[in-house]
């Protein structure tokens, strides 16, 4: 592992670490009023949030990128057909989004304390459950993996094209 690829790592953790700790000093300083994990949930809510989503995928990349470069140093494919599925499955949550959007065009969207039909009712589902697609990362992480493997798929044939010449 190189120098760069463990100072990211590492800090990447500690951010990880700030925020577990933030979350027990809420809940002591709240005298444990609720639950524990309640606190977790309402720190994500916070730039504390955006914080461990942004060291979560550090420590992803940079893991990834560490078990591809050894793929490669030891002369397998570097982008292997697991990887090729993965990307592919990365699609499904935005394909399960649409296809809610559409089930609520017909069924309707109840949200609050109204309900839409039609296209009024995709547009509210698409956004909604999107929004919350959004704020549990689900979304940010399929996206990060896309740009990863589209990515590190454009250097493997790079690098196999120069190889070849």
């Amino acid at each position: 592992m190189k120098k760069a690829e463990k100072i990211i790592l590492y800090t990447a953790a500690g951010g990880i670490i700030v925020f577990i700790l933030r979350c027990i000093a809420d809940a002591v300083l709240d005298r444990f009023r609720a639950p524990l994990p309640d606190y977790f949930g309402l720190a994500y809510m916070s730039p504390w949030g955006a914080l461990v989503v942004i060291c979560v995928l550090a420590q992803i990349g940079v893991l990834m990128s560490v078990l591809l470069r050894r793929r490669r140093n030891s002369g397998k494919k570097e982008i292997s057909r697991g990887y090729t599925v993965s990307f592919i499955c990365s699609f499904i949550p935005f394909v399960l989004l649409v296809a809610y959007s559409a089930y609520c065009m017909k069924a309707g969207f109840y949200f609050l304390w109204s309900v839409s039909y039609g296209w009024e009712a995709f547009e509210d589902a698409f956004m909604i459950m999107g929004l919350v697609f959004i704020i549990i990362p689900v979304f940010p992480f399929c996206v990060f993996w896309q740009v990863f493997y589209i990515v590190r798929r454009i250097k493997a044939r790079k690098r196999l094209k120069a190889e070849r010449s």
